[in-house]
Order: structure tokens, then sequence, then C-alpha cells
């Protein structure tokens, strides 16, 4: 898939072809329904298909809020999931206050005209141009017949709207199974192993202390069943605390640590990526040392079951 940055006023390239609109945070079921419209709208038209995405995303360029915006997906991991759907160029716009700032037509004139769109497909709640004051009702007045388009409808899954926000509400509550089935896979993060105090080895449970290399949004402090991926292809199942380690330290930052289950070789440096399976329980502080480690191995048998190993 081709890959093309651009920053207002920079324009796309001219090419006839069928474009999907969205952000895509997650590229969940939701937004493959958009994707696979478009890609089927090609292949009846016998265009190439482009997806035209954003980053950063419009809440961190133009929200008055001081916290950072997380995502479910790092941009990489969009454009590969894109990629592995059959779309044939992404272009990614630099969202930016000078482009937030185009009016819907002087975004349609700019950004889908100049790239020779004739077909558009988008969500039904896709908005364009300033304050999102084009809706996909009003695509037919802005495209100055140069194009058609398709709004894609809802997507539900149990009486509820698909959509990122269900996702992180999901994945905030713990709930990473019901999160797996919107996105079409494990959430997964990515991040480097760290030097931590190895408390877990100490006990007898040495621990991989990862530091996420993005704004990810981050599940619920608790234990989990995950899978992680080294960096040399090799997959391990393992248990994973999110949490501030409350036996140890009456404060402190979250961290996330995962001990691998059939695992006793040095990670220091090494990127990994983690997969979560199941929800094992919550955080919470053990009376010494004796009850965690007792705690600790329910825990790892009780992983190995959730993963099958």
């Amino acid at each position: 898939m081709e890959i093309i940055h651009l920053t207002y006023p920079e324009k796309p390239v001219a090419e006839s072809g069928v474009i999907a609109l969205g952000f895509f945070d997650g590229v969940h079921l939701g937004h493959q329904h958009v994707l696979q419209t478009a890609i089927d709208k090609g292949k009846e038209l016998k265009l190439p298909v482009t997806v035209m995405t954003f980053d950063p995303h419009p809440k961190q360029v133009l929200g008055k809020s001081d916290d950072q915006i997380r995502y479910i997906t790092p941009l990489d991991r969009k454009l590969e999931k894109m990629a592995d759907l059959g779309i044939d160029r992404a272009y990614v716009i630099e969202f930016t206050i000078a482009f937030s700032e185009l009016s819907p037509q002087e975004f349609v004139d700019t950004y889908l005209i100049a790239a020779g769109a004739k077909h558009i497909v988008a969500g039904f709640d896709y908005s364009y141009g300033r304050f999102g004051a084009g809706k996909m009702a009003t695509l037919d007045f802005h495209s100055r017949g140069q194009f058609t388009h398709t709004t894609v409808a809802e997507q539900q899954a149990d009486d509820e709207k698909v959509s990122s926000t269900r996702i992180r509400k999901l994945l905030a509550a713990g709930e990473v199974e019901a999160a797996a089935s919107l996105l079409g896979e494990p959430y997964q993060i990515k991040g480097t192993v760290i030097h931590g105090d190895a408390r877990g080895r100490q006990i007898g449970f040495p621990t991989a202390n990862i530091r996420p290399e993005f704004a990810y949004v981050i599940p619920k402090l608790g234990v989990y069943a995950t899978l992680v991926h080294l960096e040399d292809g090799r997959t391990f199942p393992a248990m994973t605390n999110i949490g501030r380690r409350p036996t140890f330290y009456e404060t402190g930052e979250v961290s996330v640590e995962t001990h691998l289950l059939q695992f006793d070789e040095d990670l220091y440096g090494q990127e990994l990526k983690l997969e979560w399976i199941a929800y094992l329980r919550d955080e919470r502080a053990f009376d010494g040392i004796e009850s965690l480690k007792a705690q600790l191995a329910q825990d790892k048998i009780e992983a190995a079951r959730r993963l099958n190993v």
C-alpha cells in the first residue's frame, strides 16, 4: 500500500479512484465495513481504492483539555490493518489548526476533487470542514458533480453501535474479550522493556517492565492473561499486571509488568507486543510476600488455562 503524508496546503495526487474517509482509530468492525464497502465499489468501478485519514486526533489539536489523547491504535498499526484489507493507497493528512479552518467546500475542493475522487465512502456520522459543518447529507452539494458517494449505516453488535468510544469504555472496564470481538483481534500494545526494581525476580516471578511506546488506551488496572510477541518472532503465554504494586508502595505510577510463563531470558531493551486475552482479577494489596506469592501461583495457573497452555 502506498502511503503519502500531506500537510496543508499540500494537495494529493490527481488519480481517479474511490476514497474512504475517516479517522479509523482501532480499525474496528464498523471501520472495516466502511473500508470493505470502498473496496467493493472500487472493484465495481475498476478503480483503485484510497483511504484518506488524519493524524493526530482533532481533539489533540483543538481540545482545551490538558489531558493527553489516548489511542486504540497508533498510525502505523492502522495503516498495516488497512493494507491487510486490500487498500491501495493511504493519504495521511496532518491535522493542524490551518487544516481545521477549511470550509466544507474548501476541504472537498482541496482534497477530494483534487485527488480525482469518483466515489466517496464514509460512515453515516462522518463530518468535514470547519466545525464539522459538512455532513454526508451535504456531500452531493459540495461535490460539484465530480463524484458520487455511499453512506455506510451504523454497524451494531449486541444491539449497540460499534464505535471507538465503546471499545475505550470496554478496555477501561477490563473487558478485553468484548473489545477484541469489536476490533476483530485482541487489543494490543507495544513497548520497550526497561529496568525495574526486580521485585518479581526476588519472589520467583520475574517480570519484564514495559514502557509503552505510544499514547495507548491502557486497560483497567489488574491482572490479565496475555500473549507476548518477541522481536525474533517467538510468542509466549504470559500473565500481565497493570497497576501501582500496592503490596510494596502506598502510591506510585502505573506500570505494565509481564511474566512470561515458559521463558527465562534477558529481555532488557527489546520491543515487545502484548495481546490482551482475558481479565483475571483486580489489583490489590496483600498482607505479606507469602500471600502475594500464593496468589501469583494461582494467577499463573488461571492464565495458562485461559490461554490453553
